[in-house]
């Protein structure tokens, strides 16, 4: 039940580990942040010190709290140490077979026989390598970042997976704020970042391509497409519309091809312009902090997420045929 979770292992305190301490200590957890380094944990420590000061700035949270916020979470270097007592470790480092399996099998050894394991994977099929003692007990969870803010976490079982410990980790996310995607099964990227990566296939051809510049994409989606399926999802919007009666494209119309490589993407990272964190990407950063940026976007972020909640208190505007 719930009730028994008492203690999170955050494994990795990077771009989405420290935000995931962070939302586990606001919903009242225990938590211990792990990493190898000194260095990323005093970092992972500002970014969450900084969010919290920004979401009592936004109002979701009393400035009260954030001292017993950070009190519920402890950095630490020794992952042995840090996985005594857990129910529920997760995995978010990198996006390597070799690395995850080491770090599983270092956190079966050292986790209590009842925790449950999770790996943060964007898209390996972890069931298909880990080795483990407790198969019945390892699942994925997907974080969207920062994932102290975004709701939706996708959680996925293995075949071996016991669907109690799906439910409860289910249940453990929905009680910190989060909207839990469910999937059925395995399938590489989920269900967003599958519909993420056509985009990021079509809109990097349109700008290689002298279409459309990258500020005027950013403004057309937020001006419609992120409008409209903020109200409506997908599949509403498809009813509003008008269901199609076949599908076909406009004629003229033309597909990046399913193998396009990113031509201006690639040619800005091999420039070492990564976005935020190196001061540019595609767009010039360099007059703020890292901090200062995220401040800005948790803004943001917050007063949209307050206004889709207004929304979501409304009930949906259809409901799910009996039938299917």
């Amino acid at each position: 039940m719930v009730e028994d979770f008492k203690k999170i292992l955050i494994v990795g305190a990077g771009t989405m580990g420290h935000g995931m301490a962070q939302i586990f200590a606001q919903g009242g957890y225990e938590v211990a942040m792990f990493s190898r380094t000194q260095k990323t944990l005093d970092k992972a420590s500002a970014l969450i010190t900084s969010s919290l000061d920004t979401m009592a700035e936004a109002g979701v949270l009393d400035e009260g709290q954030i001292p017993e916020i950070i009190g519920r979470i402890r950095p630490i270097t020794s992952l042995e140490e840090a996985a005594q007592g857990v129910d529920l470790a997760i995995e978010s480092v990198l996006e390597d077979t070799e690395e995850k399996k080491k770090i599983f099998g270092q956190l079966d050894a050292c986790c209590p026989p009842q925790a449950l394991l999770a790996s943060n994977t964007s898209f390996l099929n972890i069931f298909e390598f880990l080795k483990t003692s407790r198969p019945d007990k390892i699942l994925i969870t997907h974080w969207y970042a920062p994932p102290q803010l975004i709701p939706l976490v996708d959680v996925v079982g293995g075949p071996q997976t016991d669907k109690a410990n799906v439910e409860a980790v289910a249940r453990v996310l929905r009680k910190i704020g989060k909207r839990p995607m469910v999937l059925k099964k395995f399938i590489a990227g989920y269900a967003i970042n599958r519909l993420q990566h056509v985009m990021t296939r079509e809109v990097n051809y349109l700008i290689d391509n002298d279409y459309v510049t990258p500020d005027q994409l950013d403004q057309g989606v937020k001006d419609c497409l992120a409008l409209r399926m903020a109200v409506l999802g997908i599949f509403c919007r498809y009813d509003f519309g008008g269901l199609p009666t076949r599908t076909i494209h406009p004629p003229g119309y033309e597909d990046a091809p399913l193998d396009y490589q990113p031509v201006k993407l690639h040619a800005l990272a091999k420039k070492g312009h990564l976005g935020i964190k190196t001061g540019r990407g595609f767009y010039d950063y360099k007059s703020k902090r890292e901090t200062e940026l995220c401040r800005e976007r948790d803004i943001r972020l917050i007063q949209t997420l307050k206004l889709l909640d207004s929304l979501e208190a409304q009930g949906p505007i259809g409901e799910v045929p009996k039938d299917g």
